[in-house]
């Protein structure tokens, strides 16, 4: 279904919020994003903000690119005569920022006394909110380690296939790297590393302020005799994180810890946020969302 036709659908909004990046590559991603979501709900109005201040603060410092507040767009949907909203999550896991997103929403719709004019505001989940989530990116994420141009060998025992990615499963792993949260939600990326390991054998999850942690992982690579580790993030967008993170020059980025430890590292960065499959969740949390919304 390429669009979503809803009723009255010029007095809906939706606020896409992401933490936010000073990147412009990830701003890019992000507005490719929304372009998305203006194809699949048509006549409603969808905007942009970030949950951090500092990000808006850098971005427009450094690149002169201007991102609303939640606040900020909240009242921009409002001078529009929108009566409902979702403010979808574009977080990975429902962590602190999730229920920060929540809290600044609820405190926003509670501010109007007059039942008339007041907003309805309702929470569009974020990307992994339970273990079907997991269960369709694990499927979605073979498009995210597809390498044209390899050629699977038919040895069968030397070598397997995971999606359209030639692979080597006594000598090669694929890692994802997530950011992690101190949140409890930070089980869940342990609960979707379990998931990727079942489906596809030799693919890894782990975060960079989470469990399972870089330390972790590399004990699991050495121990199942790994000498090559192609390294994805596993994240919305390409900016900071990735570029410095994990795939930066500098000696506590993962790739440079991966090559001290004695792994042959090969590093793409490609963001969940360009995959079709991804944000296709991410709408169908945004329209399970309206449809509460209608609800009451």
């Amino acid at each position: 279904m390429d669009t979503m036709p809803m009723d009255s659908s010029e007095e809906i909004g939706i606020l896409l919020v992401p933490y936010g990046s000073a990147s412009p590559q990830a701003v890019a991603t992000y507005e490719k994003i929304r372009a998305g979501y203006r194809k699949y709900f048509p006549g409603m109005t969808i905007l942009l903000a970030f949950t951090s201040r500092l990000m808006i603060k850098r971005l427009k410092e450094r690149e002169g690119i201007a991102i609303l507040s939640i606040e900020e767009a909240l009242d921009q949907l409002s001078a529009q005569g929108c009566r409902q909203v979702v403010v979808q999550s574009l977080q990975i896991v429902p962590g602190g920022e999730f229920h920060r997103l929540v809290s600044l929403s609820k405190e926003y719709e509670g501010k109007e006394r007059n039942q008339e004019k007041r907003m309805r505001i309702r929470i569009g989940l974020p990307l992994l909110s339970g273990l079907e989530d997991c269960r369709m990116v694990s499927r979605i994420l073979l498009d995210l380690w597809n390498e044209p141009g390899e050629e699977v060998s038919d040895k069968g025992e030397e070598r397997s296939r995971v999606g359209h990615f030639a692979f080597d499963s006594k000598k090669e792993a694929l890692l994802l790297a997530g950011h992690g949260t101190g949140h409890p939600a930070d089980a869940i990326y342990s609960q979707m590393a379990r998931i990727l390991k079942k489906d596809h054998g030799q693919v890894l999850l782990g975060t960079i302020e989470g469990f399972p942690g870089l330390l972790e992982i590399i004990d699991e690579l050495k121990a199942a005799g790994v000498q090559k580790v192609r390294l994805r993030p596993f994240l919305l967008v390409a900016g900071g994180h990735a570029k410095n993170d994990i795939a930066g020059s500098g000696p506590d980025s993962w790739k440079s810890t991966l090559e001290r430890a004695g792994f042959e590292v090969d590093v793409h960065l490609s963001a969940l946020g360009e995959m079709e499959g991804i944000v296709s969740i991410l709408k169908e949390h945004t329209r399970r969302a309206l449809e509460r919304g209608d609800r009451g």
